[in-house]
């Protein structure tokens, strides 16, 4: 990876140590010191394109707080490696002249103004697999202007704008490609006119538990991660969402109470498909908050688990995490 900013970038040449530890960069962040964007910002960041032709391998380009003209992005568009575009508070004007086919398959947007959005979107329609975005692309979305993307399975969504936070899933919704769906704000169930036709193919899911009730039935889910701790009502209904899927579910993340253990039981007795189960302990009265997600690899399995799995006749998880 090669971080360029403008205490390294040069628009008047490069050394040749440089050079060297550019062509083996696989991964280039441009991310400019100054607020402003200055005509010293700018001379600085045209020299970036050009540093993009002399790496044989690059994967992921991120560009922060950028104006990209019509020049530049022939260059970007054009680099046959490159699979990954960031795009964060940025601007890309429109083009008059082609582009050339671009190989992106993974898309980031965030923070940008609407015409930047959609004239991306456009461009790497029929090659974006992976597309994260936040609430600034609802606007598009709103206006009718939403491209199609025949190939998109997996979708993240963040940052939304708290008015009308169901939108732009509700514009995705029927995306028959979509397998993957993240979702890292609150979101009720009443923001969205859930069919069971919607989101056909979904397989991994990541969100509150509120919302997972309303997508996990009769969808082929086999994963889910629950982000933030929020068990209102208890575990019963999210315990019996996750036996309604068209496949088992072989992966669990969860964020529980300190005292879940007494239901883990039932747990491991309802899915008898799961593979890997990781719980992130939650104690009420210490008052401190989880992150927005879980990570973490797998660890064996702690003597209270073993204990549980040893009533289960074999059902027990192969993989199971207790922080």
């Amino acid at each position: 990876m090669v971080k360029i900013d403008d205490y390294h970038v040069r628009s008047t040449g490069w050394e040749r140590k440089d050079l060297l530890h550019l062509r083996s960069a696989t991964e280039v962040h441009w991310r400019p010191r100054a607020s402003k964007r200055d005509s010293v910002e700018n001379l600085q960041l045209h020299a970036v394109p050009s540093v993009l032709l002399i790496i044989p391998n690059i994967r992921l380009l991120s560009l922060h707080n950028a104006n990209i003209n019509e020049a530049q992005q022939a260059i970007i568009f054009g680099l046959s490696t490159l699979r990954t575009l960031g795009v964060y508070f940025c601007c890309f004007h429109s083009s008059t002249n082609p582009i050339p086919d671009s190989h992106v398959t993974s898309l980031k947007l965030f923070r940008n103004d609407t015409q930047t959005t959609r004239h991306l979107l456009a461009i790497l329609a029929t090659t974006v697999e992976e597309l994260v975005v936040d609430g600034s692309a609802i606007r598009l979305v709103q206006q009718g202007g939403l491209t199609h993307l025949p190939k998109l399975s997996t979708f993240t969504i963040n940052h939304p704008d708290p008015t009308s936070s169901g939108a732009i899933l509700n514009a995705f919704k029927r995306y028959t490609s979509i397998t993957t769906l993240t979702i890292l704000f609150h979101l009720k169930r009443s923001d969205m006119s859930l069919h069971h036709s919607d989101f056909p193919a979904l397989r991994s899911l990541t969100c509150r538990h509120q919302l997972a009730v309303g997508l996990i039935p009769e969808r082929p889910v086999t994963s889910y991660v629950e982000v933030y701790y929020d068990w209102e009502g208890g575990p019963w209904e999210l315990l019996d969402t996750l036996s309604k899927t068209r496949a088992g579910i072989t992966n669990l993340k969860l964020c529980v109470p300190d005292n879940f253990c007494s239901h883990l039981l039932s747990l491991l007795t309802s899915l008898r498909h799961l593979e890997q189960l990781t719980l992130k302990l939650y104690s009420p009265n210490k008052g401190f908050r989880l992150p927005d997600y879980l990570s973490g690899q797998p660890v064996h399995n702690p003597p209270r688990a073993e204990a549980m799995g040893n009533n289960l006749r074999g059902r027990q998880p192969k993989h199971f995490l207790l922080p």
